[in-house]
């Protein structure tokens, strides 16, 4: 049976996390991840807040959905990582991948140098002293297999549905030849969902991460939308995000967002789960920060629920 999970995004604040967490926990879903990009220019740094909600929550297991290994060192990571495995009795996991040389070159002042090799090295230092569950962020072919090879889990995120089949049977085969076993290596995606009155933030999440960040965008060029990524990384490099949304089109927003009514997201997030063969769907709220008012939570609660 297929988990699910959520997490708000990466411009949420303190206090809507900490919210979304506790209706998780209360809902019984199985994870809520906290992602994180730059918390000096927006967002929060990870570890910190999954550390403060830890307190709060008894059921739900928490995640880094994902931290980055280039602006912190092993140690750090280590430290933490244990600091919130122990809190939470073991249901932490450790998201981790390269992120985007836009985000550490740009953001962070650092060298985009070997991410791959960076990867391996902190997941293999860590794996020393920790003993939980590590998981990579993949976007590519080359980085899906080498997590199978090095770690406990995949996150995926903007992959289309024949992708993941694909990666899913790449995975499996990988696993089968180093005699891993297939049921305790995770497959997560993470699905990006907005309620009806947030259609536009569905175009615009897309637009953001097509147009700034070329991983993506290599990745769905090479899934069939060639035409499509070049319209929208054109517009956003020459006008603006806002241009750029408006090339966003239905048969992209439909194979990787969910959005309508709380029905409606409910059951497009039901035909997923059952066209595909991941172990876990992450339910991911991308919203401006004013945005995660009491009427969201009152829908997300509800959808929560439902999914139940």
């Amino acid at each position: 049976m297929t988990k699910i999970g959520i997490e708000l995004g990466i411009r949420a604040p303190v206090k809507a996390i900490e919210r979304a967490a506790q209706i998780a926990d209360n809902t019984s879903v199985e994870y809520f991840f906290v992602p994180e990009t730059h918390p000096g220019f927006f967002g929060v740094n990870a570890l910190d807040v999954l550390s403060n909600i830890s307190e709060k929550v008894k059921h739900v297991k928490l995640g880094t959905g994902i931290i980055n290994v280039f602006s912190r060192t092993q140690e750090e990571i280590l430290d933490a990582a244990n600091h919130i495995h122990t809190k939470t009795g073991g249901k932490f996991v450790l998201g981790m991948g390269t992120s985007a040389p836009i985000i550490i070159k740009n953001l962070w002042n650092m060298e985009f140098k070997k991410p791959l090799s960076r990867l391996r090295d902190y997941s293999n230092f860590i794996r020393t002293k920790y003993s939980g569950k590590i998981y990579w962020a993949a976007v590519g072919e080359k980085t899906t297999k080498l997590a199978a090879e090095n770690a406990d889990g995949v996150i995926f995120f903007l992959k289309p549905k024949d992708q993941i089949s694909n990666h899913i049977d790449m995975i499996n085969s990988t696993l089968k030849s180093l005699n891993k076993s297939e049921d305790e290596f995770n497959v997560i995606s993470i699905l990006p969902t907005f309620f009806t009155d947030n259609n536009n933030q569905a175009k615009m999440t897309l637009a953001s991460y097509i147009g700034a960040n070329e991983f993506y965008a290599i990745s769905l060029t090479n899934a069939g939308f060639q035409d499509e990524v070049e319209k929208i990384k054109n517009a956003f490099e020459k006008v603006g995000l806002l241009e750029a949304m408006q090339n966003v089109g239905d048969v992209l927003l439909d194979e990787l967002t969910v959005s309508g009514s709380v029905e409606e997201c409910k059951e497009k997030i039901s035909k997923m789960i059952k066209n595909t063969k991941l172990k876990t769907v992450i339910l991911g709220f991308d919203l401006p920060e004013d945005k995660y008012t009491d009427d969201f939570f009152e829908k997300l609660d509800k959808l929560l629920k439902s999914l139940q």
